[in-house]
């Protein structure tokens, strides 16, 4: 088996030189060091042992991945992308992930300590445990979308009431007059903070153009008995527009749309939220709210890195732009339409 002497020997470097290179800790290593270290590496297969690796660091190298949700959350396109993006970024460091599906703050901190990890990137809402969640665990903690008062809480988030003005504007830009918004868990404070965001904003553009948004035009479809078309087809007058609060249940309405013969755009526009993939692949394409998901998974992982380096780092809040992706699921409303 090779080790770290025999790559040192050689390299004709230091045990340190070839350690600080395995380990991805470059600075302080040239570059002609780097590049015949990496060549001797790969010519020998060198594999680190990470357990021994563990013992001598007292570094486990393991951060977790904490999705709120007790089945299979990868199923969901947002989180499998996001998730593909910081496992990569986190191998990179040299480090491992552990995915853990959590629905009660009490498994948080038993699979953290069970399994030493060094840190946390938390997907999903998790505002109501935070301060627990933090006094429990005196690791590295990134939440994403946090919209807690909670202080010195480390988040990645969305300008979420941007999108919802972006939305607004669009449709009032296009004409429309009667308009509608769809999402799910409106009325569960602490699951809404996101989807309510974007209804604010959604909301208070359209105000400003004198448009108004009445309650039962805010169809929350995880209390809802009907189908997402049939939800929108009760509607009288029926809207000639709506804002969906995710992709993935945009395409749901324009699917369903389509089976109780209804066309988009011509008579509903569709806006979705995120510019997942799917968006693209949908027939009619999805026009709708860009967030950029490399880039929250390059901010949360840097955060992560950053706190578990040094753990004194002051708390961040970083919130992200979002723009609008005008595709083929909006238009003006026809002129029979309301």
């Amino acid at each position: 088996m090779v080790t770290l002497k025999d790559i040192a020997r050689q390299a004709g470097v230091s045990v340190m030189t070839v350690s600080r290179v395995v380990n991805g800790q470059l600075s302080k290593v040239s570059k002609e060091n780097i590049d015949k270290i990496q060549k001797i590496i790969e010519e020998t297969h060198y594999v680190p042992n990470s357990s021994a690796r563990s013992l001598s660091s007292r570094s486990s190298h393991i951060v977790a991945l904490v999705i709120s949700g007790e089945s299979n959350q990868l199923s969901n396109p947002y989180n499998a992308i996001l998730a593909g993006e910081v496992i990569e970024r986190v191998q990179k460091q040299g480090y491992y992930v552990m995915v853990h599906f959590i629905s009660h703050y009490e498994d948080i901190t038993q699979r953290l300590r069970a399994w030493n990890a060094e840190g946390a990137i938390f997907f999903g809402t998790f505002d109501q445990d935070i301060q627990k969640i933090m006094f429990d665990n005196r690791i590295a903690l990134v939440f994403t979308d946090s919209y807690t008062h909670v202080r010195q809480v480390t988040n990645v988030g969305l300008d979420d009431y941007k999108g919802g003005v972006l939305a607004a504007e669009h449709f009032i830009q296009s004409g429309h007059q009667t308009v509608a918004f769809m999402g799910t868990s409106l009325n569960q404070q602490q699951l809404s903070s996101v989807v309510n965001n974007r209804l604010d904003g959604y909301r208070d553009t359209l105000e400003k153009a004198g448009l108004a948004l009445p309650d039962n035009y805010i169809l929350d479809m995880s209390v809802s008995p009907l189908s997402p078309a049939q939800a929108v087809m009760a509607l009288q007058p029926r809207p000639t527009a709506i804002l969906v609060a995710a992709d993935l249940q945009a395409v749901e309405l324009i699917q369903d749309l389509k089976q109780n013969g209804l066309r988009v755009p011509e008579d509903l526009s569709v806006i979705g939220f995120d510019d997942l993939p799917l968006a693209r692949m949908v027939t009619p394409r999805l026009t709708t709210i860009r967030q950029d998901l490399k880039q929250k998974a390059q901010v949360a992982t840097e955060l992560l890195f950053r706190h578990i380096q040094d753990p004194y780092a002051p708390a961040e809040n970083i919130i992200l732009d979002v723009e609008l992706l005008q595709r083929d699921s909006t238009a003006s409303p026809c002129p029979d339409q309301p």
